[in-house]
């Protein structure tokens, strides 16, 4: 059993989550490589694990010759109920021309294009406008959520819930993440449920996020190792050997 694990020029790894990972796949007996760029990597068994930013993850997908559903799990339709909250797709430029100011924007296909934030104005879309390919998105209405919780999910359980962003003493419902689980009937096999907590202590949907280059905010190594192994084994169709 193999993982590689993306490295920066230097050969350091190239962020915390790759040295996490390092740390799990180790502790499980894997046999560890480092690369930079996976057009290095020559191997062509699909059984060896990718690490890595959500480029290169992606890149050795396709490499391997394994078609991927392109379109990304942001709001899935079996969770709507759980947003409370109007989600609608837009481009860029038609926000833009049309003023719709004060709402959070994220890309919807190209997810690399920049980060997910509330478009105040005019100025946050400068370098951003492409006028001979508009950029596809996905727009929100705002909500101020006091706290917010990853919830890891690994074969429809939770693996972990960590919170990464807000007040320490805001707790999101269990419940209801548990819930959500259970609607998600299309979930592949290792994703996050990110749940906001609000002023009067609602419980909502954040958004969804595939499994297979997500950070590791704080999870144990081997969780980590175990999260990115569902994932990648279901993406190449290859077995689990970390499904215990």
């Amino acid at each position: 059993m193999k993982a590689y694990i993306q490295s920066d020029k230097s050969g350091e790894f190239y962020n915390i989550n790759a040295f996490i990972a390092y740390e799990g796949f180790t502790h499980f007996g894997f046999e560890i490589e480092k690369y930079f760029d996976v057009n290095e990597i020559k191997d062509k068994n699909p059984e060896n694990i990718i690490v890595g930013g959500i480029g290169n993850v992606r890149k050795r997908i396709k490499l391997l010759g394994i078609e991927r559903n392109e379109q990304e799990i942001d709001y899935p339709y079996e969770l709507e109920k759980y947003l409370n909250r109007k989600i609608w797709k837009s481009t860029l430029e038609q926000v833009l021309t049309e003023k719709q100011f004060n709402i959070f924007i994220k890309p919807d296909i190209d997810t690399k294009k920049f980060a997910g934030k509330v478009f105040k104005d005019e100025l946050d879309f400068i370098g951003l406008i492409d006028e001979n390919k508009p950029t596809q998105i996905l727009c929100s209405e705002i909500v101020d959520f006091k706290s917010e919780f990853r919830s890891f999910i690994r074969y429809k359980e939770i693996l972990d819930i960590r919170r990464y962003k807000g007040e320490w003493d805001k707790t999101i419902d269990l419940q209801i993440v548990k819930n959500a689980i259970s609607d998600f009937t299309s979930q592949p096999a290792a994703f996050a449920l990110d749940f906001g907590v609000t002023e009067n202590n609602q419980t909502l949907l954040v958004e969804v996020n595939d499994g297979h280059s997500l950070g590791s905010y704080g999870i144990s190594s081997q969780n980590y190792a175990k999260f990115l192994s569902a994932r990648w084994s279901q993406l190449t169709n290859t077995i689990d050997y970390l499904n215990f």
